[in-house]
């Protein structure tokens, strides 16, 4: 038996990157997560799978736009006219999903829930219990069937695991519970990085979220192709088209020609995927604008890659060392100045799209200090105020 197993595509899903404040980056991150599905389903083909499983979070809202759940069911109708039934279930994000609400999604494209748990394709049997309510806080798998004897069975499961970190704790269990349960497969998801334990010939898998969208769930999304045999063989299969990456350089020189060096450095080597990447600096005396314009400069020649954002690691800040930099910097720490400062970015939130608001969120107050004060202080450093 031969799966591809997917989770958490949340197509429809706003883009709150910072590459959203860049049109063009963010045309491009929207045009990855709009062809995600069709990828899905070229991989399926190629590898001539037996079923295709999604486990949960499919959509990122329970009522997805028309045009979107179309074009969805256009690409799972490409598998079932080939022979290759999908298996679904809900996840947190879609748990109220109705995916007949434009029509019954067709034939060979099964939804498992607790009114019907189980399907039958081929030698295995598919278990899984989709959530019905957006905060599930107790393990699901008590209510699991309990495996069919001399057929293959795999289990689909939305867990937060044993609590993984970043994630609220939704359908908890541990991963001794489901080694122990009699399925030969759990076809995990809700944790957006790829994990996959095999113990006994039982496999544990969590395959990650195919295509990131900001820069924490970096690294290049993949899709899992399962063949289940006495002992089961795992493949991560790249399917992203924009991958995020973070970035540590250290500036040893002030030097534009060695600055320029060491973010070219940097840069990942191209793959024909796009890569965005937030820069994480340390050492130098340029502020950070500076630097960013510096980062997009040394990477002009690079049309694989963008600038997603750029941070100067806390230690590294140039310490203040003029009189009116020191007043600058202990003003902007007090109580009084921060709630100014919160309700200026309150204010401008409100007047931008949704897409790009989270950008000025108040927990990026720090980060937009610190940036203008580094400005500050450096044009005083070296007399260039005014």
């Amino acid at each position: 038996m031969k799966i591809l197993h997917s989770a958490d595509l949340h197509l429809g899903s706003p883009l709150r990157s910072a590459a959203a404040r860049d049109a063009e980056l963010g045309a491009r991150l929207s045009g990855a997560l709009d062809g995600l599905a069709a990828r899905l389903v070229d991989v399926a083909l190629r590898e001539r799978v037996d079923a295709v499983v999604l486990a949960g979070d499919v959509f990122d809202g329970d009522v997805a736009d028309v045009t979107l759940r179309a074009a969805l069911m256009a690409d799972l109708r490409r598998l079932t006219r080939s022979g290759i039934p999908v298996v679904m279930i809900r996840g947190n994000h879609d748990a109220l999903m109705d995916l007949d609400r434009y029509g019954p999604p067709g034939e060979g494209i099964h939804l498992l829930h607790h009114g019907a748990p189980s399907v039958r394709i081929g030698p295995a049997t598919f278990h899984g219990l989709g959530f019905r309510a957006r905060h599930v806080q107790t393990s699901l798998l008590p209510n699991y069937p309990r495996p069919e004897a001399g057929r293959i069975n795999i289990g689909l499961m939305h867990t937060s695991l044993d609590g993984a970190a970043g994630h609220d704790p939704y359908a908890p269990c541990a991963v001794s519970d489901l080694l122990s349960h009699g399925y030969d497969y759990w076809a995990l998801g809700h944790i957006h990085k790829r994990s996959a334990q095999v113990q006994d010939g039982i496999a544990v898998v969590m395959p990650g979220i195919p295509q990131g969208r900001h820069v924490n769930e970096d690294g290049i999304g993949s899709v899992t192709i399962a063949t289940l045999d006495e002992t089961p063989a795992l493949q991560a299969v790249p399917v992203a088209q924009v991958a995020f990456h973070r970035r540590s350089v250290a500036l040893t020189e002030d030097d534009q020609s060695s600055t320029l060096d060491a973010f070219l450095a940097a840069a990942p080597s191209r793959d024909g995927r796009h890569h965005l990447i937030r820069f994480a600096v340390a050492g130098g005396d340029q502020p950070t604008a500076a630097l960013t314009a510096l980062a997009r400069a040394a990477l002009t020649e690079r049309e694989d890659i963008g600038v997603e954002d750029l941070r100067r690691t806390a230690a590294s800040r140039p310490a203040p060392v003029d009189g009116l930099a020191r007043l600058m910097r202990e003003e902007a720490g007090t109580a009084s100045f921060r709630d100014e400062g919160l309700r200026i970015l309150a204010e401008l939130r409100s007047a931008l799209p949704s897409e790009i608001a989270d950008a000025l969120s108040d927990e990026a107050l720090d980060d937009l200090l610190e940036d203008g004060l580094d400005t500050v202080g450096h044009a005083l450093r070296h007399g260039t105020a005014g």
